[in-house]
C-alpha cells in the first residue's frame, strides 16, 4: 500500500512517483473508480454527468495520500462516453483535471488538518476528515457548476437550480458514504471497501430514477402533443410554433433558463383543452354562434384540470389557464386585470395572436407579418400588456417569425381554426 505524501514542496514532481508504486492491493481503489465512471447518469440539459465515483476518490486520497487522490481521480475516473469518444476533448481535459483536483486537494487538506488515517474510528467524528469530504464534495460541484455557467452564459445560482437542484439530495448521500469508506479500510483493508458497492450503487439507482422522472415528464408532453396532432394538425402546428415564440420571448426579458422552460411547456400545452372540444366546433370553417363560443371559451379551463390531474406541468398549467385573459380585464375565464395576470402568460398571449394571424385560415388568408405586428401594437394597453407587445416589437424588427419557422422547421402553417374569440388578433 502506497504511503501518504505528507511533503507540500515540489507537488507535481512528487505525485509523479505515486503511479510506479501502486501496488496490487492499492490497484483495486483504481478499478473501483473505473467500474464506477463506466456509466454515469446524465444532467438534466445534456452539460454532464454524474457518477458515483467521487467517494472512491476521496477515500483514496485519505488512505493512500493526495497524489493517489491526483492520479486515480485525473486517470481512474474516465467515463464510459470518454471511453468511446463521445466527449470533445476541451471537456475531457476539464474532467479529468476537476477529479484529480478535488482527489489532491481533500487529501491536502485532511493532512493539513493533522487527520492520519490511523487514528479514524466510527466512535468519534474526525473534524479533518469532515473538512476533507466536504472539500472533495464543494469542489467537484462547483467546478462543474461554473463550467455550465460560463458555457450558458447563466448566473451560477441559476444552474444549480436548473441542473443541479433534482439531484442534490441524492449526491449529498455520497458524503457520509465517501466519510466511511476512509474508516472501513482502517479496519478490515481494501477488500473492505466491498461493501459499499451495495450503497453505491443504491445512489445510482437514485439518480438514474430521478433522471427517468425527468424524462418520463417531457415524454408525457410529447404524448399529449402527439394526441393534439391526431385530433386537429392545426392545433399541434400552432401549439409548437406558440412554445417556440414564447421562449425567444421570455428570453428578451432576461428570464433565468427554469422559468423560460416553464413558457415554453405553457406555450406547448396552451390548448391541451382542446382535447375536449367537439369536432363540429374544432373544425367549423365558419363563424361559431353563440353557445358554440361559450364551449370553445372552456378550453383553457379544461386544459388546467387535465394537466393538474396528469400531474403534469406544474405551475404553467396555471398559465395555460390564464391565456386568454386580457390586460383590460375582459378576458376569461377568470376576468383577470394588468398584473394580476401571470408574466409569462402575457408573453404567451401576444404570440399566440401573432401566429393565430399569420397562419392561413379557410375563410381568410394569413396577414401580411407588418399587419400583424400591426394590430398586437393596437391591442397593446387593452389585450395586451404593453410592456410585452414593446419587447415582441424589439425581438421582431421586420423579421417574419412565422416564415422563418415555416422555412427552418418545414411545418405546415395551412390549417383549420376556430373563429369564435374576439379582440385584436383571436388567437388559437
Amino acid at each position: 500500500m502506497g504511503a501518504p505524501n505528507s511533503g507540500h514542496g515540489c507537488l507535481f514532481v512528487k505525485n509523479l512517483t505515486f503511479i510506479f508504486h501502486l501496488n496490487p492491493t492499492d490497484a483495486l481503489f483504481f478499478l473501483a473508480i473505473v467500474v464506477a465512471s463506466l456509466v454515469d447518469i446524465r444532467l438534466l440539459k445534456g452539460n454532464g454527468g454524474i457518477s458515483v465515483q467521487l467517494p472512491i476518490i476521496f477515500s483514496t486520497s485519505i488512505i493512500l495520500g493526495p497524489s493517489a487522490g491526483l492520479w486515480l481521480g485525473g486517470f481512474g475516473s474516465i467515463v464510459g462516453r470518454e471511453y468511446l469518444g463521445k466527449v470533445k476533448w476541451p471537456s475531457f481535459v476539464f474532467n479529468r483535471a476537476q477529479f484529480g483536483i478535488a482527489g489532491w486537494a481533500s487529501g491536502e487538506v485532511f493532512q493539513l488538518l493533522s487527520g492520519s488515517a490511523n487514528h479514524l474510528a466510527f466512535t468519534e467524528i474526525s473534524f479533518p476528515l469532515t473538512v476533507a469530504a466536504i472539500t472533495a464534495f464543494v469542489l467537484n460541484w462547483g467546478f462543474v457548476m461554473i463550467a455550465i455557467a460560463l458555457r450558458t452564459k447563466r448566473p451560477i445560482f441559476e444552474t444549480f437550480r436548473v441542473y443541479f437542484k433534482w439531484s442534490t439530495p441524492t449526491f449529498l448521500l455520497m458524503i457520509p458514504i465517501a466519510y466511511s469508506m476512509a474508516i472501513v479500510y482502517k479496519e478490515l483493508g481494501p477488500y473492505g471497501e466491498l461493501i459499499f458497492a451495495v450503497p453505491l450503487a443504491f445512489v445510482r439507482y437514485a439518480l438514474a430514477l430521478l433522471r427517468g422522472v425527468h424524462t418520463t415528464y417531457h415524454r408525457s408532453i410529447d404524448i399529449l402533443l402527439t394526441a393534439i396532432n391526431y385530433r386537429d394538425a392545426y392545433t399541434y402546428g400552432h401549439s409548437i410554433r406558440v412554445g417556440h415564440y414564447a421562449a425567444k420571448l421570455a428570453e428578451q426579458f432576461g428570464m433565468p433558463q427554469d422559468r423560460i422552460d416553464l413558457v415554453r411547456e405553457a406555450g406547448l400545452l396552451h390548448d391541451v383543452g382542446k382535447l375536449k372540444t367537439p369536432d363540429s366546433i374544432l373544425r367549423k370553417a365558419g363563424r361559431l354562434n353563440r353557445e358554440e363560443v361559450l364551449m370553445m371559451k372552456d378550453h383553457p379551463v379544461i386544459g388546467s384540470e387535465l394537466l393538474e390531474q396528469v400531474q403534469l406541468a406544474g405551475c404553467s398549467r396555471h398559465f395555460v389557464r390564464q391565456h386568454h385573459e386580457r390586460w383590460d380585464g375582459r378576458g376569461y375565464p377568470d376576468n383577470l386585470e394588468g398584473n394580476e395576470i401571470a408574466l409569462e402568460t402575457r408573453i404567451i398571449s401576444v404570440v399566440d395572436a401573432y401566429d393565430a394571424m399569420t397562419t392561413d385560415r379557410p375563410y381568410r388568408r394569413a396577414m401580411p407579418h407588418a399587419m400583424a405586428m400591426a394590430e398586437i401594437q393596437n391591442g397593446a394597453g387593452t389585450q395586451f400588456d404593453p410592456e410585452v407587445v414593446a419587447k415582441f416589437v424589439e425581438m421582431c424588427g421586420d423579421r417574419n417569425l412565422a416564415v422563418e419557422e415555416a422555412i427552418a422547421q418545414g411545418w405546415n402553417h395551412v390549417g383549420i381554426e376556430h373563429r369564435g374569440d374576439t379582440g385584436h388578433g383571436h388567437s388559437g
